[in-house]
């Protein structure tokens, strides 16, 4: 195993065990807080995710997609490209180690108006489920319809993932920066 791939795995297991200690208790999701938390995607969400994280990093293999980290800063005010030069990859092999996970016990998942939910500065992406009865997410359904959406929508993920918030800029303003960026 490369150091890198070490280094990886080893950040992802300390975010891991961060958002556990501040994840709700049992009593509050009405099951165990880390099955919940750290559940896998079905087959056909999976399939979907890693289909737009491709082309996400088919994306950030061109110099003016890659401005986008350059454009937006987290809240000290460091660019993400510098957040990104402490993971030592670039920005398409980066955004290929995002984690996508089930997104059904996150809170911010029950407005159906969301699709992906991320934690600023952790590597980890929820996707929210589709709804009573369907059969897939809503990102999967995203992914389907309009793929071109969902790659820049994994871009606006990848971005708070390297320390970027939230209003400001509004969740419009980052993914229509990575849509005139990306195109």
């Amino acid at each position: 195993m490369s150091l890198r791939r070490s280094l990886v795995e080893a950040h992802g297991l300390l975010i891991t065990v961060a958002l556990l200690a501040l994840w709700p208790t049992r009593s509050a999701l009405g099951a165990d807080p880390q099955s919940a938390f750290n559940r896998p995607l079905a087959a056909f969400d999976a399939s979907a995710a890693e289909r737009a994280k491709a082309g996400a990093a088919r994306w950030l293999q061109d110099s003016e997609c890659l401005k986008v980290l350059t454009e937006f800063t987290d809240p000290e005010g460091r660019t993400l490209d510098s957040n990104l030069e402490a993971w030592g990859m670039s920005a398409d092999e980066y955004v290929l180690t995002l984690s996508f996970r089930d997104g059904a016990a996150i809170p911010r998942c029950r407005d159906e108006r969301i699709e992906l939910v991320t934690v600023r500065g952790l590597p980890q992406v929820y996707v929210c489920p589709g709804g009573v009865g369907a059969p897939y997410s809503r990102f999967a359904r995203t992914q389907i319809q309009t793929p071109a959406f969902a790659e820049a929508m994994v871009i606006h993920e990848m971005l708070h993932t390297l320390g970027l918030g939230e209003n400001p800029p509004s969740s419009f303003e980052i993914t229509e920066r990575v849509r005139m960026r990306c195109r």
